[in-house]
């Protein structure tokens, strides 16, 4: 398969259509940063279905459609093709050119195409599964991806290894069957809730069918009996209904003519309570006119007494308003004197304030002048300060040169000691190493030896385990078959002894002899002494059934027991078989054809003539011409389908519960045999695969892993350790070498320092002197400065004390002017205040006349509202008391009214009485009508004309009925589609149950392929591992030198199917170490080593490189470009570079540019050509 070309439109920077045809070679793609480059690589990665927006170095899909630029509007479609010509029909197609093309609108709407077929993005995936070509394989390597393969980024070494092995498929074929095995698995669960709900349901309805069916049975009775009972409750309906109603017209009468005598009584009793209402209202108007006159007598004492408490809150106003003018008074004099004596105080401390501000101008002169003296001293010393410090400085470096100069004099000393002291113990150490490392090569070799025999034994004893484990499977799925049998017997025994332990489906009386001690109540009933065969109980039930509710007793004396007890707790009846009275049997002649019922019966010796009774003349029949020839026996068809007797036949459809009540006690019996025998079975295969497992135990105790792990890792240790010593070795030889030239450089740097640090010494003597000269100078101007320093100081004191006492002074006048300001408003307030006190006094005075007077007004006035109020009142009480003597007349005649209509009531309450008798009448015919009509569907108005089927009294059909109700409640509620519906959940059961069956088949059909797919896909894993680890350590050896070494090693090999990849090189003269802890070039040629190795297993069609030249230097260029030009011989090479050594090495150059801003143009160069 050969890379054709390339096509590009409206892709990132590529606005026009843009072909690259592709040629067997090298092909370089170059240009300047950010021409669009990286746009070609990702176009391919982008067509061949990377689905990765971050890849594309891109924010989403509308970003790979070319966006517009100043000149260009921008494109609605991203369009790239990719043509391949399959030469050696390595892609599954028959066509011979394969061109696959992705597409993207800006409406968001996408679409592949192969050969311009539309397809899906798995179909592309699934053309070049295990050909090398992904959007994660080792076709398309950026500077990132080496630098992702260095740090095993996303285990990325493994999943290279895993694309050269062809191994995808088989893990998408494992992910996939896993899948659906889960599926299996949940599918497998549910299926088993639904049969365990299922088989519950089967039991309950099974149950609810047979009580249906009894329930049936005794509801026709009850109908039959109900019906008779109506007719019988009708005959005395008729009489009583005739005397109720002449008794209701007596009572009638009696009631009218009370009922005239209560009416003219009220009418005048209407008119005396009108007459009781009018004087009612009359006292009602006196009172109110009363309740007036005390509300005016109350207004005016309560205005009398709001007057007396204003005339004492006047006198008091008044009073105290002559208090406050008395102080007022003193208080003025007061603040007249003060504010004299303040404006005083203020103008004799302005004369001060004038003193103190000429004594301050004479003192700020003085500071002006020695501060002028004091500055020139200052800068003077200043100046001889600053030439001593550069003398001091030049002083320091001087001493610093000379200590650092015997420092490193006496350092050199040192270091030559050292190295010849170093050099005499290398040869020491030489002379150790060699033979250790002679001694750890030949352990190596022994350790090799002994892993391989170590191996072959583990491999033997795998296949050992492999073998015994297939058995034990063999026999697990004979566990579970067998383990399912058990299960179903249990369950059927579990449901039988449930219906023998309830008594499901007998009478009443027979469950209270079954539990009832005080008679032999452990005496059988018919149903538990016989067991048949399947296939005939249903026919030799249809027989038995009147029979089967019999109890089997010894004597006459057992069964009348029983009966006293049935009747004295009134529990119904039974029947009983009495043995005793079995004796001899007469068979009769067996008809042609047929079989004797007793030859598939099974009884204990004891009922041996209880049977032959019943069953003697019983036999079972082939074929219908049995019939005809019966000769007075009866004859049972196998099936149950019907009996023939003497003179008559029955038969039809058999039952879905025929057959399931006779043996029951036998069929468990014989199920708890079954259940043991089985259970002999299961235990036997549990014991077998214990047995099996015990040797796979045993065989993995031998399997010896520890050991080889043990030894594993000795030989790792000691092959690192023989690198070790090698790499010493060498190290020891090296530093040999350079130890004799470093000695002589050692000699010549201590030479050139001794003659290089003597200038030196002279200089900082004569630096010494200067300093010593200069010192004693500065300390004389130093006194000078110190003296100017102190009058200034004193000066500057004085000053600011002067200064002080002016600033307190301009604080007292100003402090004295606010307080004069202060009383001066004071004093205008308090004349105020006195002025307006003056005149609320005289008004004050004003007011106390007025309300005086006032006051004598209302006191008048109150006396004589009282007087008033007397005389009223006495009259109010007198009509009062006439009103009351005429409404107790009035109650008497209200008294002897109602007593007349309580008779009325009786007479009354006695028709109602009547009405409901009559009413219960109607009543209880309505709902024998309605009940016969709910209950039976029987209309009463069709049958009350019908005479009656018996002479039963009523009395007896009541208690007839009865028992038939309590027998229908005690069956209790039914379900009358039980029978259907077990009918149609064991179809269900059925068909669900097979579909389990399919599912465990299928589940063990997927942990099957599951395991030979790991197997497969781990041992091709393997073989390309060790293909890749020899091809490393040769193309490693290429790219560095014969001397250097690397390897490949699986991090957990016990785990194929998921161990890391781990890579140890060893450059010469350097220690054994893991690609991480490289250098920068050694990472990348490490990198590519592996990416040309894997190549050599399965070579990719066409392999693109971005940039990965980028971290090597010209020499490692040179052996990259060298391995490149070998492999093109098989592949395409696709180079992008700015590397010119690499360009030399390529056949046909496309320069990108960008002539436009934002769009990217190729410039085609073939060098092949030029040659």
């Amino acid at each position: 398969m050969r890379l054709k070309s390339l096509e590009i439109k409206g892709f990132k920077s590529f606005a026009d259509k843009t072909v690259l045809n592709f040629d067997e070679g090298i092909t370089g793609v170059i240009g300047p940063n950010g021409c669009g480059k990286s746009n070609i690589v990702d176009s391919i990665r982008w067509v061949i279905g990377e689905h990765k927006i971050s890849n594309l170095r891109s924010e989403n899909l509308e970003s790979l459609v070319f966006n517009g630029s100043k000149t260009r509007s921008a494109s609605g479609l991203a369009e790239v093709s990719l043509t391949f010509e399959n030469t050696k029909n390595l892609l599954p197609t028959e066509f011979s050119t394969v061109t696959i093309t992705r597409k993207y609108y800006k409406s968001g709407e996408s679409e592949y195409r192969l050969n311009d077929v539309a397809c899906r993005l798995k179909d592309i995936h699934n053309l070049f599964m295990d050909t090398g070509v992904s959007n994660d394989s080792y076709a398309i390597i950026e500077l990132g991806m080496v630098d992702d393969i260095i740090k095993d980024k996303e285990n990325s070494r493994r999943r290279m290894l895993e694309q050269a092995a062809g191994i995808s498929i088989y893990k998408t074929r494992k992910k996939e069957a896993k899948l659906k095995l889960d599926a299996a698995e949940q599918d497998l669960a549910r299926i088993e809730d639904l049969l365990f709900e299922i088989n519950n349901q089967l039991k309950s309805l099974e149950s609810q069918a047979k009580k249906a069916e009894k329930y049936f049975e005794i509801k026709k009775e009850y109908k039959e009996v109900s019906i008779e009972l109506a007719k019988a409750a009708l005959e005395g309906f008729n009489i009583t209904y005739h005397d109720l109603n002449e008794k209701q017209k007596a009572e009638v009468d009696k009631r009218i003519e009370l009922e005239t005598a209560i009416a003219k009584e009220e009418a005048l009793l209407e008119q005396e309570k009108l007459e009781l209402v009018e004087k009612e209202k009359a006292l009602q108007q006196m009172q109110h006119a009363f309740n007036d006159m005390l509300d005016a007598v109350r207004s005016k004492e309560n205005d009398k007494s709001l007057t007396g408490q204003r005339l004492q809150y006047l006198k008091e106003r008044e009073s105290g308003l002559n208090e406050f003018l008395q102080k007022a008074g003193g208080q003025l004099s007061g603040l007249d004197e003060s504010i004299q004596f303040t404006s005083k105080q203020i103008e004799e401390d302005e004369i001060h304030l004038k003193d103190f501000e000429l004594k301050l101008a004479e003192l700020k002169n003085t500071v002006e002048e020695k501060r002028r003296v004091f500055d020139e001293k200052r800068s003077y010393i200043d100046e001889l300060r600053r030439e001593n410090q550069a003398i001091q400085r030049n002083q320091f470096e001087a001493e610093k040169k000379v200590a650092v100069a015997d420092t490193s004099i006496l350092n050199l000393q040192r270091t030559i000691n050292q190295v010849q002291e170093e050099k005499a113990h290398r040869q020491l150490q030489l002379q150790q190493l060699e033979p250790e490392k002679k001694q750890k090569e030949e352990e190596l070799e022994q350790k090799k030896a002994s892993l391989q025999q170590l191996q072959e034994h583990h491999e033997f004893t795998k296949e050992q385990i492999l073998q015994t484990q297939n058995k034990m499977e063999g026999l697990r799925n004979d566990l579970a078959s067998e383990s399912r049998k058990l299960d179903s017997r249990k369950n059927e025994h579990d449901l039988l002894k449930s219906l023998i332990d309830s008594m499901e489906g007998y009478p009443e009386s027979v469950k209270f002899l079954h539990n009832n001690p005080q008679w032999n109540h452990t005496a059988p009933l018919l149903s538990d002494i016989i067991y048949v065969k399947e296939e005939y109980r249903a026919a030799v039930e249809n027989v038995l059934e009147p029979y089967l509710n019999y109890y089997v007793v010894n004597n006459l004396e057992e069964g009348l027991q029983a009966i006293h007890l049935l009747d004295e707790n009134k529990k119904g009846k039974a029947n009983f078989f009495l043995l005793d009275k079995f004796t001899e049997f007469i068979a009769q002649h067996q008809p042609d054809g047929t079989m004797p019922a007793l030859s598939v019966v099974e009884i204990d010796g004891k009922y041996a003539n209880l049977a032959k009774h019943l069953l003697g003349n019983v036999f079972i029949a082939e074929n219908d011409d049995a019939l005809r020839n019966s000769n007075g026996s009866v004859v049972l068809e196998k099936t149950g389908k019907y009996v023939k007797g003497k003179y008559s036949l029955t038969g039809g459809s058999v039952g879905l519960f025929e057959g399931k009540k006779i043996g029951r006690a036998k069929n468990l019996e014989k199920l708890i045999e079954e259940i043991d025998a089985q259970e002999i079975v299961v235990n036997a295969l549990k014991a077998t695969i214990q047995s099996h497992h015990n040797d796979v135990i045993a065989y993995n105790e031998q399997l010896k892993e520890n050991a080889i792990r043990q030894t594993q890792g000795d030989i790792n240790n000691l092959i690192n350790l023989v690198f070790s010593l090698q790499n010493k070795i060498e190290n020891l030889h090296h530093l040999e070498e350079t130890s004799a030239s470093r000695l002589t450089e050692l000699q010549q740097q201590l030479e050139s320092n001794h003659s290089e640090i003597a200038s030196t010494r002279t200089m900082l003597d004569q630096y010494n002197s200067q300093l010593k000269e200069l010192t004693d100078k500065v300390q004389l101007v130093e006194q000078d400065y110190a003296s100017a320093e102190q009058e200034y100081n004193t000066a500057t004191n004085s000053f600011n004390e002067g200064n002080l006492h002016f600033a307190k002074q301009q604080s007292k006048i100003a402090s004295l002017k606010q307080e004069f300001e202060f009383k001066s408003n004071q004093l205008n307030d308090l004349k105020l205040q006195i002025e307006s006190s003056n005149a609320q006094l005289s008004e004050a005075a004003a007011s106390i006349n007025e309300t005086a007077e006032k006051l004598k007004e209302l006191e008048t006035l109150v006396i004589s509202m009282l007087h008033d109020k007397e005389a009223e009142e006495k009259k109010l009480n007198e009509a009062d008391q006439a009103y009351y003597n005429l409404r107790n007349v009035l109650a008497e005649k209200e008294s002897e009214l109602r007593l007349k209509h309580k008779s009325k009531e009786g007479i009354d309450t006695l028709l109602n009485e009547i009405k409901d008798k009559l009413t219960d009448l109607k009543l209880q015919l309505a709902g024998m009508k309605e009940r016969l009509n709910v209950e039976f569907k029987v209309d009463l108005d069709e049958i009350i004309d019908e005479p009656r089927t018996t002479d039963t009294p009523l009395e007896e059909l009541k208690e007839k009925n009865e028992r038939q109700r309590k027998r229908l409640e005690n069956i209790g509620e039914i379900n009358p589609t039980a029978i259907e519906a077990y009918t149609e959940m064991k179809k269900r059961y059925d068909f669900i149950l097979e579909q389990k069956n399919d599912l465990v088949t299928a589940r063990e059909s997927l942990m099957q392929t599951i395991q030979e797919v790991e197997a497969t896909a781990n041992q091709q894993f393997l073989d390309t591992f060790n293909q890749v680890r020899e091809n490393f350590q040769k193309v490693f050896k290429a790219l560095f030198t014969e001397d250097d070494t690397a390897d490949m090693i699986m991090v957990d090999p016990e785990n194929l199917a998921d161990t890391a990849i781990d890579i140890v090189a060893k450059p010469k003269g350097k220690r054994p170490s893991s690609i991480g802890q490289l250098s920068g070039g050694e990472k990348t040629l490490t990198a590519t080593a592996l990416l040309f190795a894997i190549y050599l297993i399965k070579p990719a069609p066409f392999c693109i490189l971005d940039e990965v030249d980028a971290p090597l230097d010209d020499a490692n260029v040179g052996k990259f470009t060298q391995m490149i030009k070998k492999f093109s011989e098989n592949s395409q090479f696709i180079i992008v570079t700015h590397n010119k050594m690499t360009m030399s090495a390529v056949d046909v150059i496309y320069g990108v540019t960008m002539q436009e801003a934002g769009v990217s143009k190729l410039v085609p160069v073939d060098f092949r050509s030029l040659n």
